[in-house]
């Protein structure tokens, strides 16, 4: 009676369930179970990509390609204003790597759905925080509220992308979805005329205006407070999806014992705070998919524990089991911050341990990510479940087992999502757990939970025309072709149980493998009015690789173990994101699947293999023939009806890498008293309208004068010869020193702090000449980025360059300078290489007059290489060029490794085809090995790689390696062997202007 009492209960809630609309469409609704698309529900599982973190616009389809093989359906994406906007009034969205109408046509191409997050502010460790940087000056006005300033200041740009997001909503024929509504803002006071309310309801009719008629969202930054859902507290601002983020585990690089701690509450906050709504987890990150490191942290390859894939199976069943349907993991593919795209909280690389690698490789917990992906694409029956019961203990014979128990309203099909009590536990715990069927109680004995592991066991499963009673094993996903195919998964030795709903039949099966089958009769215990009911089990131990049972009804059950189920596909016949069982073909054994087509007897696959291995297809009955990325291959048909061959790899495939030879010259002219600064910027402002106070006048804030990213040079006069010494302090960013030379002589400086944003330093003029005029003292300034932005008047305003300069004459304050100067990246704001862009170059010499550019002409330089380095500080600019030919079929992530001498201090930028492409300081590190994609560098042709060696000592600097590498090889179907040409434009004469 209990169990009828039950399915009298789901009907009632099936009864009374009624999408929600934003009353503008109706292709987007939702309820409190999930988001409907185009009136079918849909388990939204998305993944955070920052086209701006790799600039090479072909390599967005590689990535969304991942996305899509790796059982993701969605990708969330940032829109970062400062990326768009060198300056007021100008947004760029047509050179390549800003084109995003040309993303949008990717992911449609693929068949992913898009969630657009435009901030203005975004955060995600960038510049700045994605805010224009041409409001670095204090003329934003005060961030991240009403203030009519800031108002005017971000409007055009959300007017802007919003139009263009808005042609591309699902409502136009295209893939948008969703579109966030600032980000991490926290609603802390609930009244309809607080500033930030009033903020988003600008924001809100801005994105109305510009055509958006999709559902709005926002991600709560954690469970800090109760932000802006129309169930709690809606006094103005709020949007029609509540998202919260969260950062479930703690960071820990070098340390696989740590972390593992789930959140079990999420559940009862979202019925808390947005009960009519889905739940939604907007950024879920933390250990899994990874996090990002800051300067002086370690790098992201001593972070084992954040690559371990049972992170994805732990926390990612975990959001399952507590009736989460949308889901976006942050990040998915991290990417790097080239260019100067970083906030000061991180380095070059923000691979983040991401399942997708720096270097556009899968890792394992990817391919973990797949086997839960594929299950939630097909299994209609979690998209309308209700918490059922859940707890220690709860359904299981262990109180060192917890559980979630979800129940389908309106077919009773359960999903009991088990874990251990304690996820951080390596324990094996073996245990028996209950399950209510719609045929009565089943108890499943030999239940194995081994340490950090999930299961879902699932009850009155439907696929297709069949349902299964129970299944003890994972399911990976099933298929609908000719005949119906199901896909599970354990780990090698655990036991596994499925039965069927229907009458006693035949029991009879033949097994291909390894795996010991055994059919055996069942029974419930009569808990329904129908009494006891009779099944037939099906009850194996997991051996290693794949056994396939065929039965006679031409089911086939592929019974994988967890390592086998990675190199498992589906690839999708279709590019409608919403994947039916009939609408893939499946393929196991190869490192990646792309995309599949079916014609005639022909199954044409496009992937990535590293190794030779085996290649198993279904495709259904017709299909007789495997090609493989255009080859086809000798395809034999087993005795089930799949298709098998051998796919190729590319272990025994030759790279030949250069070893590089540099050409040097000095970088630093400007350190020298007779340098010729006519043309530079004077410095003559004495106020400013950033929140920084300035130590001396007059105002010295690079961004006062249109100088945003990158290293800045100051040159600073003053008469006389009494001077002793000078205070000058900095503000480049976390890890960001400064030096300084008086009339050519290293004076001093401070190396940079990895947990200061300032430097500053007493400099001791004893050892420098003096003369009765024009003393110069030349001050460069390294750069991290500008701050993030919280709510108030800091992040992006607070000033960079230096905040002031005071020269003594003993414990004596002598008159200030007479003049100062300032050199920062080429032409300012005007974006003179907008292929690039305006954050990628700096103030350094050989930046300005075009040095890094392939094309310049080095004929008259001597050789000199980084090995060599100063024996003084200055810097030194180090130019290599050289060819590769690496074979068009293969994909070869490259990098170079750079180390420097234990004790050095130096700040190194490495320049790649024109591209800043990474930032080394050895005294604070962590990285030293730099990833760039192809379009940065060109797999066949010339490439030219610059090094800036900025000694910051007199104790001078040097590299001991540079050298070039490549992470992997992967024969691929993919085309990275094109002409980057319009990605890479060269030197021209008009940089001789910029001296």
């Amino acid at each position: 009676m209990r169990l009828l009492r039950h399915v009298l209960l789901l009907l009632f809630a099936a009864c009374t369930s009624i999408a929600i609309s934003d009353n503008l469409t109706s292709e987007v609704t939702w309820d409190s179970y999930s988001l409907i698309v185009n009136g079918e529900r849909v388990f939204i599982f998305s993944g955070e990509f920052h086209y701006a973190r790799l600039p090479n616009p072909e390599l967005w389809r590689d990535v969304l390609e991942k996305y899509k093989a790796n059982g993701l359906n969605a990708v969330s994406i940032y829109f970062f204003w400062s990326l768009h906007s060198p300056r007021r009034g100008v947004c760029d969205f047509e050179t390549p790597a800003r084109d995003v109408q040309h993303l949008l046509d990717i992911a449609k191409v693929v068949g992913l759905y898009v969630i657009a997050r435009p901030g203005p502010y975004c955060n995600a460790e960038t510049n700045g925080g994605g805010l224009a940087l041409w409001g670095s000056d204090g003329s934003l006005g005060k961030l991240r509220t009403s203030d009519e300033t800031y108002h005017q200041a971000w409007l055009p740009w959300i007017t802007e992308i919003d139009t263009i997001l808005a042609k591309n909503q699902i409502t136009e024929g295209g893939n948008v979805i969703l579109i966030q509504i600032e980000n991490e803002l926290q609603e802390t006071t609930h009244s309809a005329t607080n500033t930030l309310v009033l903020y988003m309801e600008q924001l809100e009719n801005a994105t109305r205006d510009a055509g958006m008629v999709i559902p709005t969202t926002h991600n709560e930054k954690g469970e800090r407070s109760e932000s802006w859902s129309t169930d709690y507290e809606n006094v103005g601002g709020a949007v029609n999806v509540y998202g919260l983020d969260s950062y479930p585990g703690g960071l820990s690089c070098t340390n696989i014992n740590t972390g593992f701690e789930v959140v079990r509450n999420y559940y009862q906050w979202f019925q808390n705070y947005s009960d009519t709504q889905p739940e939604y987890l907007p950024e879920f990150e933390g250990e899994y998919p990874g996090y990002f490191t800051p300067w002086g942290g370690s790098f992201y390859d001593q972070c084992l524990e954040e690559h371990d894939p049972a992170f994805a199976d732990v926390y990612l069943k975990n959001n399952i089991g507590q009736h989460v349907t949308l889901m976006s993991l942050y990040m998915a593919f991290g990417g790097t911050n080239w260019g100067n795209l970083a906030a000061p909280v991180v380095y070059t690389s923000y691979d983040y341990s991401a399942p997708l690698r720096e270097t556009r490789e899968v890792e394992n917990k990817f391919k973990q990510t797949k086997l839960i992906g594929l299950f939630t694409r097909v299994s209609e029956d979690l998209l309308e479940a209700q918490m059922e019961s859940n707890g220690t203990g709860n359904a299981v014979s262990s109180s060192g087992v917890y559980s979630w128990v979800l129940r389908n309203i309106n077919n009773a099909a359960g999903f009991y999502t088990l874990q251990q009590s304690d996820t951080a536990s390596r324990a094996v715990v073996t245990f028996s757990t209950t399950l209510q069927t719609s045929a009565g109680t089943v108890v499943l004995h030999n239940v194995q939970l081994n340490g950090r592991q999930s299961k879902i066991i699932t009850t009155d499963y439907h696929l297709g025309n069949l349902t299964l009673l129970y299944c003890s094993a994972d399911i990976l996903t099933y298929g609908t072709f000719d005949i119906p195919i199901l896909v599970l998964y354990l780990d090698v030795g655990q036991i596994g149980e499925f039965a069927f709903k229907s009458a006693p039949g035949n029991m009879f099966f033949e097994p291909y493998g390894s795996a010991n089958v055994t059919a055996l009769s069942g029974s419930t215990n009569g808990t329904t009015s129908y009494g006891s009911t009779s099944y037939t089990k099906y009850t194996y131990t997991q051996t290693t690789g794949s056994t396939v049972l065929h039965f006679p009804n031409g089911l086939l059950v592929y019974l994988l173990d967890l390592e086998t189920a990675w190199s498992f596909f589906a690839p999708a016949t279709t590019a409608n994101p919403r994947i039916t069982p009939s609408g893939q073909v499946f393929a196991l054994g190869p490192y990646n699947v792309r995309n599949v087509s079916v014609s005639g007897d022909h199954v044409s696959l496009i992937g990535d293999n590293a190794n030779t291995t085996n290649l198993e297809v279904y495709a259904g009955s017709e299909a007789n023939v495997i090609i493989w990325n255009g080859v086809q291959l000798a395809t034999k048909r087993t005795a089930y009806g799949s298709l098998t061959a051998t796919a190729p790899g590319a272990s025994d495939r030759t790279i030949d890498l250069p070893t590089l030879s540099w050409v040097v010259a000095d970088s630093l002219p400007e350190a020298k008293r007779n340098y010729d600064d006519s043309k530079w910027t004077v410095c003559n402002k004495t106020s400013s309208l950033s929140p920084t106070t300035p130590l001396s006048l007059p105002i010295l804030f690079s961004s006062d004068y249109g100088y945003y990213p990158g290293v800045k040079i100051y040159r600073g006069y003053f008469d006389g010869t009494s001077a002793t010494s000078a205070n000058v302090t900095a503000q480049g960013g976390l890890a960001a020193g400064f030096n300084a030379y008086l009339n050519g002589k290293y004076v001093g400086g401070n190396t940079g702090n990895a947990t200061l944003g300032n430097a500053w330093a007493l400099l001791n003029f004893a050892g420098a000449t003096q003369y009765n005029k024009s003393n110069v003292l030349t001050v460069v300034t390294d750069y991290t980025g500008h701050d993030e932005t919280s709510t108030g008047p800091d992040g992006v305003e607070n000033a960079r360059g230096l905040l002031g300069a005071v020269l003594y004459s003993g414990n004596s304050t002598l008159s200030n300078f007479t003049q100062w100067k300032i050199q920062g990246n080429a032409g300012g704001p005007a974006n003179i290489d907008p292929v690039r862009g305006s954050l990628n170059e700096d103030g350094i010499h050989s930046t300005r007059l075009g040095w890094h550019l392939p094309g310049f002409d080095t004929t008259s330089w001597p050789a000199g290489s980084p090995y060599d380095g100063l024996n003084q500080s200055g810097i030194n600019w180090y130019i290599t060029r050289f060819n590769l030919s690496i074979d068009a079929d293969l994909d070869v992530p490259l990098g170079i490794e750079l180390d420097a001498p234990s004790g050095s201090e130096a700040s190194v930028q490495l320049y790649v085809n024109g591209y800043q492409y990474g930032k080394f300081i050895p005294q604070i590190g962590p990285q030293t090995r730099f990833p760039f994609p192809p379009g940065v560098i060109n797999n066949n042709g010339e490439n030219t790689i610059s090094l800036s060696v900025w000694a910051q000592t007199d104790a001078g600097a040097k590299l001991t390696n540079a050298t070039l590498f490549a992470y992997n090889q992967y024969q691929t179907g993919f085309n990275f062997n094109q002409d980057w040409s319009n990605l890479q434009p060269g030197w021209a004469s008009d940089r001789l202007q910029y001296v």
